[in-house]
């Protein structure tokens, strides 16, 4: 395949929006130092600007507890009328975030059981999930939780934060209520906000799969309730429950008896269970662009933010620890037309708990940095992404390999990955490379099977389930992304390069003028 790169071709800016912010599970692990020093690694290597957690508000960070809350003192007469109201907790792993660099991205979740209507829990660590037994006292303590916040931080630091409010209400493991209900919840919310600061952004509705914009729009204009930017998520398939049917329920049960009956540990029967790679190779190649286009279209003069996306939504997904994830990241962030104020992947930290927060070393978590601190693929084809010169070149259609061409000016730089659904999908493509301009030198960055593949260098040191710190250290310098000088032909005013990757491989060429 042959592909011609003109550096006087027509520009326009690089698009950055992915660096917006990461998403990190929930609130409470923001208390861990590792945590904190794995988002620091993706605000200082990735330019990452904020942090978007779920929880924020759940019992675990205490803001709202009773006397009756203690089983010691569940007897006491008026227990739950003797309560205190305090954000400490979340201040605490606020400012973790801002001492790294980054801004909290502040998801209104979850409902304190205080303040509970029902008693409907989510994921593993045991979120309420129901609306307010009473919108006024919700309001109240919303009101009391921004005022802390722009007393802590101060008025300005506050007004460039986002408030967004909840996390898929669309979904029944995060709210157990109906699309009014939640509509009903925006509107409390937002409006309690705006009390204290009309400056503050909130927005929502913070779906799956870009649902229900049309009508929260809809909701918002006819009520007049304030909706600053419009935030949505997609995954490819999404949502987790769309690929359930008959013979994927068969093979779940078929995997985990399996399990039992051969011992295979939690990790091993988690991936049996749901990694279905036949369902997911049938996904459109850049689906994404189509669904941000739409969202876009659908949120008109409002800014739209993908607060969650991933190559997969489900985890124990081998893909997330493999080239796969850096591929289709990178693949995904080429795509990217300004539709999207903010593109926000989905997460940071493989230390993550809404099913399990499983010990083993690459386990297929959401995370572009390992449990231990260990950058994996998509962390490094992020870091590609960082690299790019300011502008981007026209480039013609490359066909099933994707490519985008950028320049400072008198440089070049080509990322190209033949990403592809299809996992198991291993095919050699050889490019024929043109540069209109004479090279002085030519560099390249790869993600492969050979380069920047942790979870290969752990599994030859025998699959070990606890890393020590010398393991560690060896499996990040041996899987660091390098840049390497690679031959080039210079003629007739021209530089001509030669190259050979496989599908899901991505690579950074740097092409720099004489």
């Amino acid at each position: 395949m042959k592909i011609n790169i003109s550096r006087n071709s027509n520009t326009k800016p690089t698009n950055f929006s992915w660096q917006a912010g990461f998403g990190n599970c929930h609130a409470y692990l923001l208390h861990r130092t590792d945590i904190i020093e794995h988002i620091k690694l993706a605000h200082d290597e990735l330019g990452i600007k904020s942090i978007r957690c779920h929880g924020v508000l759940d019992d675990d960070m205490l803001t709202y507890q009773r006397m009756g809350d203690c089983r010691m003192f569940r007897t006491v007469p008026g227990k739950n009328k003797i309560k205190e109201i305090n954000f400490r907790q979340v201040g605490h792993i606020y400012d973790n975030l801002l001492s790294v660099g980054v801004k909290p991205f502040v998801e209104l979740s979850f409902m304190p059981s205080a303040l509970a209507s029902g008693k409907k829990l989510g994921l593993r660590y045991n979120p309420n999930i129901t609306m307010p037994k009473s919108p006024k006292q919700w309001s109240e303590y919303i009101t009391g939780f921004i005022c802390f916040l722009i007393d802590r931080y101060g008025r300005d630091e506050v007004e460039s934060w986002y408030f967004e409010v909840w996390n898929e209400p669309d979904l029944s493991c995060f709210f157990a209520g109906s699309r009014k209900d939640y509509f009903k919840l925006y509107e409390a919310t937002a409006k309690a906000v705006k009390s204290v600061d009309r400056n503050l952004r909130v927005g929502g509705p913070s779906t799956s799969a870009c649902k229900w914009i049309p009508e929260f729009l809809a909701f918002c204009k006819e009520n007049d309730v304030p909706c600053d930017f419009v935030s949505t998520h997609h995954y490819p398939g999404d949502a987790f429950g769309n690929f359930i049917n008959l013979s994927n329920v068969k093979k779940m049960f078929s995997a985990s008896r399996n399990a039992v009956k051969n011992n295979k540990k939690l990790s091993e029967a988690m991936t049996e269970m749901f990694f279905l790679p036949d369902d997911w190779k049938r996904w459109e190649k850049g689906i994404f662009k189509k669904m941000d286009k739409k969202a876009k279209e659908q949120a008109g003069d409002l800014p739209l933010i993908i607060t969650e996306w991933n190559s997969m939504a489900v985890f124990g997904s081998p893909v997330h620890d493999e080239k796969y994830s850096a591929a289709f990241a990178v693949k995904t962030c080429l795509d990217l037309d300004g539709s999207a104020e903010g593109y926000m992947f989905w997460c940071c930290s493989d230390l993550f708990e809404e099913q399990f927060m499983l010990p083993r070393p690459f386990v297929g978590s959401f995370g572009v940095v390992s449990s231990d601190g260990i950058p994996k693929p998509n962390f490094w084809g992020f870091k590609m992404l960082s690299q790019l010169y300011p502008d981007r070149l026209e480039l013609a259609d490359t066909g099933n390999v994707d490519c985008g061409a950028f320049t400072d000016g008198k440089n070049v730089q080509l990322v190209i990955t033949p990403q592809d659904g299809d996992y198991c999908k291993d095919e050699q493509i050889k490019l024929d490379i043109t540069f209109d301009f004479e090279a002085a030198d030519v560099t390249v960055q790869k993600i492969d099977d050979d380069n920047c593949n942790p979870k290969r260098i752990w599994k030859e040191m025998g699959y070990p389930n606890n890393l020590t710190k010398s393991q560690v250290a060896e499996i990040k310098e041996k899987s660091s992304l390098r840049e390497e000088k690679i031959p080039f032909a210079v003629s007739n005013g021209k530089t001509d390069v030669k190259l050979s990757l496989r599908t899901n491989d991505v690579v950074l060429i740097t092409v720099r003028s004489k």
